[in-house]
């Protein structure tokens, strides 16, 4: 297998496609464009995600609001009136709730993959980190010490 072989992309369905011509304003579209540099992805493919999401969500919402009206509850409450509940401790989400972002990561525009030991292109690095099965984030902070030392040694030399 050839060295670009690993970033061809394999297209999912086999299906013919349209082109969908949208106009956006300036601002709106430079921001887009962006975003999606950010992510790795051609601004097609977000379109593409971003359309098949919204189709996927309307009709999982369509089915479970079927659902939800046209069932009865399957069994009574075990829990009698007048006891009170005790809540558990809830666990803490995996990470923050701030905006996170791969700036600490970055040596000259490129972003470090310590699973393979090799340093990729930011732009394409969500892309690559997908092949891991992982986003950028999980990559990064899962490997943190790999990371580190390979930021190390790029700064040395």
């Amino acid at each position: 297998m050839g060295r670009l072989d690993k970033y061809a992309r394999q297209s999912k369905r086999k299906e013919p496609s349209k082109v969908l011509p949208i106009r956006l304003p300036e601002s709106v579209y430079i921001q887009f464009q962006q975003r999606c540099e950010e992510l790795g992805l051609s601004m097609s493919e977000a379109g593409y995600l971003l359309i098949k999401e919204e189709i996927e969500d309307s009709l999982y919402n369509k089915y479970t609001n079927e659902v939800t009206t046209t069932t009865e509850p399957l069994q009574p409450s075990i829990q009698e009136e007048g006891y009170s509940t005790i809540k558990g401790a809830t666990p803490k989400p995996l990470f923050s709730s701030t905006r996170w972002t791969s700036i600490p990561y970055e040596i000259e525009n490129e972003l470090p993959c310590p699973l393979c030991n090799q340093w990729y292109s930011k732009a394409n690095f969500s892309r690559h980190a997908k092949q891991h099965h992982v986003t950028t984030r999980e990559i990064l902070e899962s490997h943190k010490e790999i990371v580190h030392q390979m930021i190390q040694n790029r700064k040395s030399n």
